[in-house]
């Protein structure tokens, strides 16, 4: 058993909970590896773009999202199914669960741009509303480098509106204060697990040494777009009655 009756507990009422690092360094490293490529790929595919804005360049250097990574990385198409993923969705959504998103978030040394409060769910409304989010650590993340802050029982307000920040390129949380914000600080490996309703930012890195993080979300099996009414996401089968599945990766649904 890798998350203990307490921790469903305190997600149910905190909202998130934390574990302990759940792969060994060569683990690790083989991940923060894959990422290297492929935000490589990312920043010669930005440059070369010629309708790429200086801000797409500017993000694609300082703060970085890659998007569905399953489908890049065999290695990480096996580690989104590693058993403290498929735990948490046995636990906290049941015995069948999809993979609804993954991307590959960095934040260069010195210069890692901040993202401001907001719910993962105030970027797409989906029936049914809240999944879960696995936010890893593939690199220590802590305060000096950009790591994760929430606010403990937030996913309790229901989803709240959100307004887009064309400077940040983000979706902010219309929140009038952030009291009882905590930061989330986690060694390599540890994951931070929360509601798609529970409040969280990140701060800018100020350290020397780059953040590396993957952020691996699931759902139940036939998300459904609020806005379109069809289906929605990786939808990519993880968990079918309990038990890991193993099949051809789907082209993921963002129509």
């Amino acid at each position: 058993m890798l998350i203990s009756d307490r921790q469903v507990e305190q997600f149910r009422d905190e909202g998130y909970f934390v574990t302990e690092p759940m792969w060994d360094q060569d683990q690790i490293k083989r991940v923060s590896d894959e990422f290297d490529g492929l935000l490589d790929q990312n920043m010669r595919a930005t440059d070369a773009d010629p309708v790429a804005s200086d801000k797409d360049r500017e993000l694609a250097r300082l703060r970085p999202f890659i998007g569905h990574a399953h489908m890049e990385s065999d290695v990480l198409c096996e580690f989104i199914k590693s058993p403290i993923y498929l735990e948490a969705c046995a636990k906290l959504i049941g015995p069948d669960a999809d993979l609804y998103y993954n991307q590959i978030v960095v934040k260069a040394a010195e210069k890692g741009l901040a993202f401001g409060w907001h719910q993962d769910s105030g970027y797409q409304q989906t029936e049914p509303l809240a999944y879960i989010t696995c936010w890893t650590a593939i690199t220590r993340a802590h305060v000096e480098n950009g790591g994760i802050w929430l606010i403990p029982g937030s996913h309790k307000r229901g989803l709240i509106t959100h307004t887009r920040n064309e400077k940040d390129s983000s979706k902010d949380a219309d929140i009038q204060d952030d009291a009882g914000a905590i930061p989330i600080e986690l060694e390599p490996g540890q994951v931070a697990v929360f509601s798609s309703l529970t409040l969280h930012k990140s701060g800018p890195n100020r350290s020397s040494d780059i953040r590396k993080s993957y952020v691996v979300q699931y759902h139940v099996p036939g998300l459904i777009n609020k806005r379109t009414g069809k289906t929605w996401g990786d939808c990519y089968p993880v968990l079918r009655d309990g038990e890991r599945v193993d099949v051809a990766v789907p082209e993921p649904v963002t129509g």
